[in-house]
């Protein structure tokens, strides 16, 4: 049997069935082919290297045959909590620069022009926005596309920026508007600190990130986000596409 860290199949061994469809799986959802090697004669493992992302899969011959034993996550070398979907694991993958010593980045928007019409929940989330930051003349509010076509709403002050992302889809034959599946709430500081997983998706964790509270207020509440995003308060009366409350 080959030492540990010799390919597979550059030497003809055998690969379980249900090694091969993991490792399919893998290169189906990143585009990127693990490698396979024989730990021992009862295990084998797969090395998914991704841009600063590694997985690391062991699956183990039991009485039952080659099972998964071990899934684990590393980041710049260091182990991090997997994640629950290839999704999620794309989503993480899009937000890391690629130098882990480079500051993290929003991406850039397209601006929307002032005849531009939005979708009404577009509109509705700007309203909210207006309602909840109004009398703050340090805090601008935008709305945009990014690379992927997506209405992003960008809330800025001095400390952070705030994305919003929405994906567009059809409802009761109209054009609409729903929370993006991925990243739908990032922040990213001043200094390029990447608070997206502090904020676990949630608009008013987000927001608090933002703003400084004034002395003896609390913080505006504002709805929960994650998969419902901002809600509350009707359209926007107002058609352009910066504020500045």
């Amino acid at each position: 049997m080959p030492a540990t860290h010799q390919t597979p199949t550059e030497q003809g061994l055998f690969i379980p069935l249900s090694v091969q469809r993991e490792a399919e799986t893998m290169a189906r959802e990143s585009g990127v082919k693990p490698l396979i090697t024989y730990d021992s004669e009862a295990a084998i493992r797969l090395t998914h290297i991704n841009g600063r992302l590694r997985i690391e899969t062991v699956v183990r011959r039991g009485s039952r045959g080659w099972r998964r034993s071990d899934y684990q996550l590393f980041q710049d070398g260091e182990r991090r909590p997997t994640t629950a979907s290839w999704v999620e694991y794309r989503a993480l993958l899009e937000r890391l620069p690629a130098d882990a010593a480079g500051p993290a980045a929003l991406p850039v928007l397209t601006p929307l022009g002032e005849h531009d019409v939005l979708p009404m929940e577009i509109r509705q989330n700007l309203g909210q926005c207006e309602k909840t930051l109004y009398g703050r003349g340090d805090i601008s509010v935008s709305v945009g596309r990014d690379s992927k076509g997506r209405y992003v709403i960008a809330v800025a002050s001095a400390k952070a920026t705030l994305h919003m992302a929405f994906e567009t889809q059809r409802r009761s034959g109209r054009k609409g508007a729903g929370i993006a599946s991925t990243n739908s709430v990032r922040v990213v500081t001043v200094d390029g600190k990447d608070l997206t997983e502090e904020v676990e998706g949630k608009l008013k964790k987000a927001l608090a990130r933002l703003l400084a509270e004034p002395p003896g207020t609390s913080a505006p509440d504002v709805g929960t986000g994650g998969a419902q995003g901002a809600r509350g308060g009707g359209p926007s009366d107002r058609k352009g596409t910066v504020l500045r409350l």
